[in-house]
């Protein structure tokens, strides 16, 4: 079995075409309700470059049989110590050792970086929990995946808070609310992570013009609702979607955040339910939305239950020391 690692962005047809076999094969086995999108999706996704680190990416072949592939995320942002890596295998190719010869490439590349933790990801009620324990990893935090399914009816139940406007926009903040935008998202930084330790950097117009231009150059489609506070034009609470434009059926929940000073209205389930409703009044090319939230963050659920999301699975984060 050979570990190579290669770049997405030079366009080379067959190691795309192992990649996208692998996680086509992969999404059917390990989330089959969810179907795999096309391979357009994918290699967008693959060749755009994030604004805020770098992206190493290595496939695993046996006998001439894509069986598994790896990503490394490296910030240049925040939490510089550490590396994001995730590993998938094949499912007719697994428990033979492919996955660990994956995280060896990345958790050497992780070391060359300076990078002193790897931070992995799985679904509790897989293999991955008992394969990163028997790595040396430890778990840190859990969280609750949950779904939405936006063909059955929800009564969101919301009220318009006096003092605050709703604001909402495809693609791009506009200019006029960009700087209160920006100062808005830097409130996720007191989310609950359940003993990760993340530290967020703070957020600026320049960072979130880059991370709409990503969304744009990997193929996919942002949706953002705003509650303005009428009194000073702070953004007090915001939500975000993103999806892939060629495969709009599930979208995923990016931030949702309330200001802490505007916290209290009913802002986050009034941003949230104008979403919903954006999306019906669209057709419903968006059919699903996916959620994780941190249990402890008992205000954030409450809020989804109401709008209909039901709990699908809980995933699990570890740290392994490099």
């Amino acid at each position: 079995m050979a570990v190579t690692a290669f770049d997405p962005r030079l366009g080379l047809r067959e190691q795309l075409a192992c990649w996208h076999e692998v996680t086509s094969a992969a999404a059917g086995h390990d989330d089959p309700g969810h179907p795999a999108p096309p391979a357009s999706v994918r290699f967008a996704e693959l060749a755009a470059l994030r604004p805020d680190g770098r992206v190493r990416h290595w496939l695993a072949c046996a006998a001439g049989t894509p069986v598994g592939l790896a990503e490394l995320f490296l910030s240049d942002r925040e939490n510089l110590a550490w590396g994001f890596a995730r590993v998938t295998v094949h499912p007719a190719h697994r428990r033979a050792g492919h996955g660990s010869a994956l995280l060896a490439a990345a958790r050497a590349a992780a070391a060359e970086a300076g990078r002193d933790t790897l931070v992995l990801d799985a679904a509790a009620d897989s293999p991955g929990p008992a394969w990163a324990a028997a790595l040396g990893a430890r778990r840190v935090q859990r969280l609750w995946e949950s779904e939405a399914d936006l063909s059955v009816p929800v009564a969101p139940g919301d009220t318009a808070p006096p003092g605050y406007r709703l604001e909402r926009w495809p693609d791009g903040v506009p200019e006029a609310l960009l700087g209160a935008y920006a100062a808005a998202v830097d409130a996720m930084a007191d989310s609950p992570d359940g003993g990760l330790g993340y530290v967020s950097a703070p957020n600026s117009p320049q960072h979130v013009r880059a991370v709409e231009r990503h969304a744009r150059q990997a193929g996919r489609a942002r949706r953002v609702v705003a509650a303005v506070h009428e009194g000073s034009g702070a953004v007090a609470g915001l939500t975000v979607l993103e999806y892939p434009s060629l495969a709009p059926e599930l979208a995923h929940q990016e931030d949702t955040v309330v200001v802490p000073a505007h916290r209290g209205h009913g802002l986050g389930l009034w941003v949230k339910a104008e979403m919903l409703r954006w999306l019906a009044a669209d057709g419903g090319a968006v059919r699903r939305i996916r959620t994780t939230t941190e249990p402890s963050n008992v205000h954030m659920l409450r809020i989804n239950e109401r709008l209909g999301f039901r709990r699908i699975r809980t995933r699990e984060q570890w740290t392994l020391p490099v």
